[in-house]
């Protein structure tokens, strides 16, 4: 196969922008599609660095070609090195290639412009996360291959394109690579919304055959179905799975979700690449148009996006996607209107339990590096830390927690007659837009919001840092 290299493709003129969705150390990342060239399994044991830039951990062979690999937790400042394992992503910038080690990559994600927000540097620097948005209550950041690409000190290696290359890429799509019941499968990007983990599965209270579960997305309750059988296929996903659900858009506004066992990964797939049916299936696997080589040499069944969104099943399991419903009867947005008005709130976990604080009230979260000098009293001052050149009083938020133990600084924006105040947690859990609460038989001004953090809902403490 050859190599896949081109330009990526600017983003100035779209209403959409697509992207890869990955995790790294818990938190939500996503990367352009268009500067994606293909996703691999990191090995155990990795090439020479040929560099000595600290987020510089090896280099990986592919097909002929050499990739440094990075480490983004270092350029992140997420903590020490993850090392080895995972997957890598490999990006690519006209004829230079670089991989990029994350954990995992949870699928593609389509993001109207007009929700991503930018990031800007308080010094003017250029950053590797530039811009933002939030998704099901978490905030992700968008990273810039551009400013990755540019850091100097990065030993960049430049492949050899030839003309063959670039037309076949200019041919080619990306794929959403899934594996059910030992089938793997092609996925046509522009029939998948989203992805959902499997922690938010539920029963329906009405079941029907081939879709029993369902999904709450952006409001919204989505059937979902696992057996192959609704494809023209044999085989399921095992319900206890721990795969992602595949949210597909058969109309607007109108989804299904489809709980697959694993996502292989995301991949353009030249059009040279496809194939017919095998003649054993070609009579049964109508929602299927035929097959598709994926860059790591594998077979799959590409699923037909049009027969897919024209099946009498798939249509009827798609009208049922409507409004969530509380219990008794109403809409979550209808009980929302009769509730508080929501806001914007961070919730960070102090190491002894779960706080929310308003997002506004918030100038920035960075790494904690330990105290320059110590302080205690009955404030919960702990001491001095430095922070971009300039000292900063830190607090602790809940009585007995150890300055040494937290490995985030939260700092406060600025109010009159205060210098800068930064308070110490031990991870960010998550961003929530949610109504703030009374709490039942609290004092008076004492609020709460309800959040489900990791599969597990909670009532939380709202804690202006001050």
């Amino acid at each position: 196969m050859g190599t896949e290299l081109t330009a990526p493709v600017g983003e100035a003129g779209r209403r959409h922008i697509d992207l890869g969705l990955l995790r790294l150390c818990g938190i939500e990342l996503a990367v352009p599609v268009d500067w994606v060239r293909e996703v691999v399994p990191c090995p155990t044991a990795m090439g020479p660095c040929f560099g000595s830039h600290p987020a510089l951990i090896g280099s990986i062979g592919v097909r002929g070609d050499v990739i440094p690999v990075v480490d983004v937790t270092v350029l992140l400042c997420f903590g020490e090195r993850t090392g080895t394992g995972g997957t890598i992503v490999v990006l690519r910038k006209d004829d230079v290639l670089l991989g990029l080690r994350i954990d995992t990559v949870s699928g593609l994600y389509r993001i109207p412009v007009s929700a991503v927000r930018e990031l800007v540097d308080s010094g003017g620097a250029a950053r590797l996360v530039d811009r933002a948005f939030v998704r099901e209550a978490h905030l992700v950041g968008i990273v810039d291959p551009d400013a990755l690409f540019a850091m100097p000190g990065l030993p960049l290696v430049r492949c050899t394109v030839r003309d063959a290359d670039h037309g076949a890429l200019g041919r080619a799509s990306p794929f959403v690579l899934v594996t059910v019941a030992g089938v793997q499968i092609a996925i046509d990007s522009h029939l998948v919304e989203s992805t959902a983990p499997a922690t938010s599965l539920r029963r329906c209270a009405v079941p029907a055959p081939g879709w029993a579960r369902s999904v709450n997305y952006l409001g919204r309750d989505v059937r979902v179905f696992d057996q192959l059988a609704t494809l023209g296929l044999d085989g399921a996903t095992p319900e206890e799975s721990q795969g992602p659900v595949i949210l597909l858009r058969i109309a607007p506004g109108k989804l299904v979700g489809w709980h697959v066992e694993s996502v292989r990964s995301v991949a353009r797939i030249a059009s040279d690449k496809f194939g017919p049916l095998p003649s054993g299936l070609a009579g049964r696997a109508s929602l299927f148009g035929g097959t598709a080589t994926d860059p790591g040499g594998g077979q799959n069944l590409v699923l037909d996006s049009a027969a897919v969104c024209a099946d009498p099943a798939i249509v009827a399991m798609a009208a049922l996607c409507r409004e969530a419903t509380e219990a008794g009867g109403r809409s979550i947005a209808m009980a929302k209107g009769k509730t508080d008005a929501t806001g914007a709130f961070l919730i960070f976990d102090t190491g002894e339990r779960l706080l929310a604080t308003p997002l506004d009230a918030i100038r920035e979260v960075v790494p904690f590096r330990g105290l320059s000098s110590r302080v205690e009293d009955y404030s919960g001052l702990c001491g001095l830390s430095d922070h971009r050149g300039a000292p900063v009083s830190v607090y602790a938020v809940e009585a007995g927690v150890q300055p040494d133990d937290a490995k985030l600084l939260i700092i406060a924006r600025d109010q009159e007659g205060q210098g800068a105040r930064g308070f110490l947690a031990q991870r960010l859990a998550t961003i929530i837009n949610a109504p703030a609460l009374p709490v039942p038989g609290g004092s008076p001004g004492a609020r709460f919001i309800p959040a489900t953090i990791d599969g597990t809902a909670h009532s939380i403490r709202i804690h202006t840092l001050g």
